[in-house]
């Protein structure tokens, strides 16, 4: 983004802030004091906290604008708006605070005119600002929004590399296109001196990203290909020589690196991989404490070792059942691994002593892994779910996710299988070759089945619950801000209450009784 347009949406959030203050104290004369002040010093009481309040506003908004994590409003969900929000308010009230008793007129300022002001400006602001994102987010805000940006990868990246920076570049960027780095820096390793052809696709492909105007490149090399360090050096000086800045893609034995994997290490960046061996009881339950992309980057990488077994997503419900039977419980702990798929369960796990852990959805993973692995490298098949549900997944899946490698899909009928027809399915899953066999069957039936399947299924068996809803689009997910308060269980209550009202009550109210007030 550039200087003058990131001082213009600066511009524009302080004219906001300025006039929610206005109509705040606009507000608050009308209700506390009906436009008339009983005594003289009244008018340069309110006037001076006015100014101040003003002058702080802007110092607040310039220096959180200024910092490093600092994201532009369009690039936030409602929830992160509503936190900024909150945290400037929350400084501007102390900073009010402060110059009152520097000022010695605490007792002079009356608590009432004070409180309307405090939550009426709160209120203005986050809905003006919520107001000023939509039109942000509608308009593609082309004031601000221009940075060209080419992305160069090799040919098996091209379609996961255009869906990722189509879906998560934000407004910052426009996507140029997706460029092949095949010809002009094959993976056989000729070099710029040993061959004349190689050497003049280079340059048309530096002079074609120049003419196209971009300012910006990603490049995607991995870390695999032995010429790697020679493209990295070369580009980038290519690159640098006409203007053009570069991003450099990270990977590490094949694997892209994502942001959610990086970490503060005192001066370094560092990318982080998790052994998944930290585990915490919650109601007799043994759940792996991680967060999604570590979890999905540990799956991916030992694959090999899941082959055969199964991997459990366990909600507050299956976990009240799991501790009400004795068998469930014991399926759900004989899993690889058993991941935390409900914010009461990764709030426990909290006060035990892991604060970063996070929650794991099923869906969540699912969708994490989807986007990993649209290079073809990891195999899926999907069983379960309704006819109806498995061809909008069909058709829903590769135009989402292009480039996955789906080996089938199979709608079990919805009745005890019998000897013959389980060995058909099972011949069925193994033929395909699949690495990933996705179970749709619901809890606590699908933990049973995989459970029941252990050593007889070649690929590693994930039990999804309503995923292939979600995916198949015939259910709505939660929007992704409701997700992070921990409220997704509601916002599926209102889309089905006759089914989940009963469910979650008794499950929340056992969970809590069991978890809080037992001790369990």
């Amino acid at each position: 983004m550039s200087l003058s347009r990131s001082h213009k949406r600066k511009r524009i959030l302080l004219f906001v802030d300025g006039v929610s203050l206005a109509l705040s104290y606009v507000l608050m004369i009308t209700l506390r004091f009906n436009w008339y002040f009983k005594k003289d010093w009244m008018i340069p009481l309110y006037s001076m906290l006015f100014i101040m309040e003003i002058l702080f506003a802007t110092l607040v908004t310039v220096y959180r604008g200024r910092r490093l994590d600092y994201k532009p409003i369009e690039d936030c969900d409602p929830l992160e708006v509503f936190v900024e929000v909150f945290k400037s308010q929350a400084i501007l009230f102390v900073f009010l605070l402060i110059v009152l008793m520097v000022t010695k007129n605490t007792n002079r300022v009356s608590r009432i005119a004070m409180g309307i002001l405090v939550i009426t400006n709160f209120l203005f602001v986050l809905i003006f600002r919520m107001v000023y994102r939509g039109v942000l987010i509608k308009n593609g805000n082309p004031e601000i929004h221009r940075r060209k940006l080419a992305a160069l990868v090799y040919s098996e990246d091209i379609e996961s590399a255009r869906v990722h920076l189509q879906n998560d570049l934000g407004l910052e960027f426009s996507l140029e296109g997706v460029h092949s780095l095949d010809e002009a820096y094959p993976k056989n390793g000729l070099r710029l001196s040993e061959d004349d052809e190689v050497a003049r696709k280079r340059n048309e492909l530096i002079k074609y990203v120049k003419d196209a105007g971009c300012t910006d490149a990603f490049i995607c090399v991995p870390d695999k290909l032995d010429i790697a360090g020679f493209v990295r050096s070369d580009i980038v000086k290519r690159l640098g020589d006409v203007g053009i800045n570069t991003y450099f893609g990270l990977s590490l034995d094949g694997q892209w690196i994502t942001q959610n994997l990086l970490r503060g290490i005192g001066y370094y960046q560092a990318t982080y991989f998790s052994a998944m061996a930290k585990r915490c009881r919650v109601l007799g339950i043994d759940f792996a404490v991680s967060n999604v992309e570590n979890a999905v980057l540990y799956v991916r990488t030992h694959l090999k070792n899941f082959y055969g077994k199964y991997i459990c997503f366990c909600n507050v419900h299956t976990t009240v059942e799991a501790s009400e039977d004795s068998e469930y419980m014991k399926i759900q702990n004989s899993s690889a691994l058993t991941f935390p798929d409900g914010q009461p369960i990764v709030n426990m796990i909290q006060k035990a002593g892991y604060v970063k852990a996070e929650r794991i959805a099923g869906p969540d993973f699912m969708e994490v892994m989807f986007n990993a692995t649209m290079d073809g490298k990891i195999s899926h098949f999907f069983y379960g779910s309704s006819e109806e549900t498995i061809e909008l997944l069909k058709k829903k899946l590769l135009e989402r996710f292009p480039g996955m490698d789906i080996r089938g899909f199979y709608s079990p009928p919805f009745r005890e299988l019998t000897k013959e027809e389980d060995e058909e399915i099972v011949d069925m899953l193994n033929a395909s070759g699949a690495d990933l066999i996705w179970i749709g069957l619901g809890a606590p039936k699908q933990e049973k089945w995989m459970a029941a399947h252990e050593g007889r299924i070649h690929g590693a068996m994930l039990g999804v619950g309503a995923g292939f809803n979600f995916f198949a689009g015939n259910i709505k997910r939660a929007p992704r801000w409701v997700r992070k308060i921990g409220m997704e269980w509601l916002y599926r209550l209102f889309q089905d209450p006759k089914r989940l009202f009963k469910r979650y009550f008794e499950s929340n109210i056992k969970f809590i009784w069991k978890a809080i007030v037992l001790r369990k």
